[in-house]
């Protein structure tokens, strides 16, 4: 695994959540769900396949005549991205216009629907969870492509970034986890991503 061009920005990653542990259901479940993530950031669901990565996705091929918007419900199949296909420590799963972010090694998992705020563009809008946090806390994950590769961005309520951005390739077979060393169970203060 290459932790390469990655860091923790702002000082602590688990200092941040712990301050913000009472803020979000707790990843029991409580029946918040995503529109719960949407409405707190005042976003407005929207199909995946409008974003401007849906050439990266599997989104159902339409024929259109002039300007037209995608319907909410039509979304992508699923499609899989990661760090390493040989050793993956990070993944993104999307389908339909839904996300599973997973940084094994950091513990960190993100949760979230695609949504568009007025004149901020989309993002998944979500939750996410860290080692040592009995809450899920509300976050954004922001993607951009390159052409060659997907970078995700996971950010605070407040738009902080906490992880990211990181370049994820296609992968079109699950990849094999990585091994973490025995130390990478929390975040950690020297670790650096970007």
């Amino acid at each position: 695994m290459t932790t390469t061009g990655r860091h923790w920005r702002g000082g602590l990653l688990l200092s941040l959540l712990l301050a913000m542990a009472g803020c979000g259901p707790g990843v029991g479940g409580t029946g918040t769900g995503d529109g719960f993530a949407l409405d707190y950031f005042g976003a407005r669901a929207a199909s995946v396949c409008s974003a401007s990565f849906a050439s990266e996705l599997k989104c159902p091929s339409r024929i259109v005549v002039g300007p037209s918007t995608v319907p909410v419900s039509d979304g992508s199949e699923m499609v899989l991205w990661a760090d390493d296909p040989a050793e993956a420590s990070v993944t993104a799963r999307i389908s339909a216009s839904l996300v599973e972010f997973v940084a094994v090694c950091e513990g960190v998992r993100f949760e979230g629907t695609w949504g568009e705020i007025p004149e901020q563009g989309g993002r998944f809008f979500g939750f996410f969870s860290v080692p040592g946090v009995d809450a899920a806390i509300r976050g954004s994950l922001a993607v951009t492509s390159d052409g060659e590769a997907l970078s995700f961005v996971l950010n605070d309520v407040d738009g902080k970034q906490l992880f990211g951005p990181l370049p994820l390739k296609r992968s079109e077979t699950a990849p094999t986890p990585a091994v973490c060393p025995s130390s990478s169970s929390s975040p950690q203060s020297v670790s650096t991503f970007r």
